[in-house]
């Protein structure tokens, strides 16, 4: 009978322990970061100066842009070690949707320099092949391994979409 009632504490205890060790006290919020409106995956080509034809020979990659650690106005431009090997730091202005990066910013992949200019992102601009209407992204590129040439990057925002998926110039 003494182990019953033991048995019985321990059981109404637990229970009752359930029900409040699960209380959030109300929903969280998780909160954001400063840049969250233009974060996300891009379809991005460099063009030659000009723009009629793409740096040598290629097409479409698949770019990120995402907050830095110190979630300021500062983001990450990433190629994701692709083709023109482009990871650099730009700062946005976040009203005009432009950005650009120090002069000679460091290059995390390659260990030279790159200077971002005339960065822009342009709200609901682009139709892909599904119909979507997204944003559209471009910016020049000058790298310290081709100093004095400036590459022109256009791209538009990633769906998700299969048949938006690895679009070609």
């Amino acid at each position: 009978m003494k182990n019953i009632n033991i048995y019985r504490t321990v059981l109404v205890l637990f229970t009752i322990s359930l029900f409040f060790s699960c209380d959030e006290g109300g929903e969280p919020d998780p909160g954001g970061t400063n840049v969250q409106d233009i974060a996300g995956d891009w379809w991005a080509v460099a063009l030659n100066p000009g723009g009629a034809t793409t740096a040598f020979g290629g097409d479409y990659v698949q770019f990120s842009t995402y907050n830095t650690a110190a979630n300021d106005n500062t983001f990450w431009v990433d190629d994701h070690n692709n083709w023109m090997q482009l990871k650099a730091r730009v700062t946005l202005n976040a009203d005009r949707l432009t950005f650009q990066s120090e002069p000679n910013t460091p290059e995390l992949y390659t260990d030279e320099t790159v200077t971002i200019t005339n960065g822009l992102i342009t709200r609901d601009v682009f139709t892909t092949e599904s119909n979507t209407l997204v944003d559209q992204i471009t910016f020049n590129a000058e790298f310290s391994w081709d100093p004095g040439t400036v590459y022109e990057y256009v791209g538009h925002f990633r769906t998700g979409f299969l048949e938006d998926e690895n679009p070609h110039f």
